[in-house]
């Protein structure tokens, strides 16, 4: 299993500072989730076409890959498929650009929005994996909103019926919700688990309340050993929003615990 991070955890970060501190940490790939003020990847400046070549370049001599292209591409909502569509059609000429093969997308607005169409889901992620097949992409959908119950994620996976399609599991989400077992996660999704969200965290009464890795009670281990024995080999990436944290803790710091942390935990499997 490799360790990425994504851009959430450093977002007003200069992205040479970001690789850089990627690299020296030992993570193996960024996930493009935000840089600046902005949150669609096509336009951030690192991957305009005056500057894509060289950005691929420097990523290639220092051992980095773009491991995801994040979107924010709501596929269950009736007014934001058509946005959702060209938003999709974008990320898949950048990632083809940058040989990345997944691009996210999310079923609702945000992860406790359970107002969703589901028929509509899978109307929408077809025509998502139509057009991500002519750029040797895959649409993945994240374990939360609506498919925090992932038992519901898999039937609309097999539903949609692609190659192209999976999961990010967001380890966070089926856990608290469901009170899931990472191993019945793992077996639910199976070989649809193609990217990990990883992060720990606490239940407050209704709410929940994120931590740094080990600090909180999601069974990190048991996720690992259930991903280990599926003989999984992708991604384990870190995603941080600093308005999570009560406290000031700078990115770099939060980056580097994570890394630690992680490097530990899949030392001992």
């Amino acid at each position: 299993m490799k360790l990425g991070v994504s851009t959430s955890c450093c977002y007003d970060w200069n992205f040479d500072d970001i690789y850089a501190s990627a690299k020296d940490l030992g993570f193996q790939g960024l996930e493009i989730r935000r840089l600046g003020d902005s949150a669609y990847a096509p336009r951030m400046k690192p991957f305009l076409d005056s500057n894509i070549a060289d950005t691929i370049l420097r990523l290639s001599k220092v051992g980095l890959e773009i491991a995801m292209l994040s979107s924010s591409a709501v596929v269950g909502k009736e007014g934001l498929v058509t946005e959702a569509l060209a938003e999709v059609k974008e990320y898949c000429k950048l990632a083809a650009k940058l040989d990345t093969k997944y691009i996210r997308v999310l079923a609702g607005t945000r992860p406790d929005d359970y107002d969703c169409d589901f028929d509509l889901v899978i109307e929408t992620l077809t025509e998502m994996c139509d057009i991500a097949e002519q750029h040797d992409v895959s649409i993945l959908v994240e374990t939360n909103s609506i498919f925090s119950d992932v038992t519901l994620l898999k039937e609309a996976l097999d539903l949609v019926a692609r190659d192209n399609i999976g999961a990010v599991w967001d380890i966070n989400y089926p856990y608290r919700l469901f009170d899931e077992s990472p191993s019945t996660t793992v077996e639910i999704l199976g070989d649809y688990i193609k990217y990990v969200h990883t992060k720990d965290s606490v239940s407050k009464g209704d709410d929940i309340e994120y931590r740094l890795m080990g600090h909180g009670d999601l069974p990190i281990g048991d996720v690992l050993r259930a991903l280990k024995k599926r003989n999984y080999k992708g991604y384990l990436s870190f995603e941080w929003v600093p308005k999570w944290s009560s406290e000031l803790v700078e990115p770099g710091i939060v980056m580097a615990q994570y890394a630690g942390y992680m490097q530990r935990e899949l030392r001992k499997l």
